[in-house]
């Protein structure tokens, strides 16, 4: 019981600090992308533990979005920026 409340105050803060990187606009904010994804990775353990489903599934798109994020800032031009930019032009 204490691995998941540890899990889901490490998701959560995370998540926080992330988001609030994030807003800020500043060059250190891409490192958000970064916090994200540990939100990510620890909501996919909470979820998975406790069978949430449909949390489970959101935090696998909000995974793939955090992915995206930090290719885009820590690689621009990445081929798969490249790829999207084009399939959706």
């Amino acid at each position: 019981m204490r691995l998941a409340v540890d899990v889901e105050s490490a998701g959560a803060n995370f998540g926080i600090a992330g988001a609030m990187l994030l807003a800020l606009a500043i060059p250190q904010s891409r490192w958000a992308w970064c916090l994200l994804l540990g939100s990510n990775l620890c909501w996919l353990v909470f979820a998975h533990r406790h069978k949430y489903r449909k949390l489970l599934r959101q935090t696998l798109v909000f995974t793939a979005s955090s992915l995206l994020g930090i290719l885009n800032s820590f690689l621009p031009g990445n081929p798969v920026q490249a790829w999207l930019t084009a399939l959706l032009s």
